[in-house]
C-alpha cells in the first residue's frame, strides 16, 4: 500500500516500529502486556533493518540507533538491579519524548493534514492492526495483543524520521495517524472487555 501511494512519508510510517506506548495502551485497554511487549520489541528490531532499505538516507542514523539498542539490551540484561532502579526515570522520559515530537509535528504540519493524509493514515492503521490480529489468530496467539504490539505503528518515530530526512509536509500523515490511533485506542477501551 505504501508503494502504491508513492509517498515517502507513508513508507516511513508503514516501516516504523510498533507504538512505544504499546504497553500503556495494553494496560489501559486490558490486553496482555507481556505479549504486546514481546511483539513490540520484535517489530522495533525488524524496523531497524527495513527502514534503511525504504529510506536510504537513514542508514547511518539507524545504525547508531541499532547499536544503542543492542548496548541497552546487553546492559539491562547484565545489570537488572541497575535497570530496575533507573526504569522509573526512563519511562516518563519516553512519554515526554513522544509528546515533544508529536507537539513539534503538530506545530509544523497541522495545516498540511488533509483528506488524503487522513485516508492514508487510516489505511496503514487498519491494514497493520488487522494483519497482525489475523496472523495471531491463525497461529493461536492473542489477536488483541498482536494488534497493539505488532500492528500499530509509532507516529512519533515516523514523524521524527520524516523531519530528519526533510520530507516536505511528510509529517502530516504520521500526525493524522497519531490522531486516528488515539481515537482507535479510546474506542478499544469502550469495546474490549477487560481481561483478568
Amino acid at each position: 500500500m505504501a508503494l502504491i501511494a508513492a509517498d515517502p512519508a507513508v513508507v516511513v510510517l508503514a516501516l516504523s516500529p510498533s507504538s512505544l506506548a504499546g504497553a500503556a495502551i495494553a494496560r489501559w485497554i486490558g490486553a496482555r502486556e507481556e505479549t504486546v511487549g514481546a511483539l513490540m520489541t520484535g517489530t522495533i528490531v525488524l524496523s531497524l533493518a527495513l527502514l534503511p532499505a525504504g529510506v536510504p538516507a537513514l542508514a547511518v542514523t539507524l545504525n547508531m540507533g541499532l547499536a544503542a539498542l543492542v548496548v541497552g539490551v546487553v546492559v539491562a540484561g547484565s545489570f537488572p538491579t541497575v535497570r530496575d532502579a533507573i526504569l522509573p526515570v526512563l519511562d516518563p522520559a519516553r512519554y515526554a519524548a513522544i509528546a515533544a515530537i508529536l507537539a513539534i509535528t503538530a506545530i509544523s504540519s497541522i495545516s498540511l493534514v488533509d483528506g488524503r493524509a487522513i485516508a492514508l493514515a487510516g489505511i496503514v492503521l487498519v491494514a497493520g492492526t488487522l494483519s497482525a490480529a489475523i496472523g495471531a489468530w491463525v497461529f493461536g496467539g492473542d489477536p488483541l495483543a498482536a494488534a497493539i504490539g505488532g500492528g500499530t505503528r509509532d507516529p512519533s518515530v515516523a514523524a521524527g524520521v520524516a523531519m530528519l530526512v526533510g520530507l516536505a509536509g511528510g509529517a502530516a500523515v504520521p500526525l493524522a495517524y497519531a490522531a486516528l490511533l488515539a481515537l482507535a485506542t479510546a474506542l478499544g477501551k469502550l469495546v474490549v472487555p477487560r481481561q483478568t
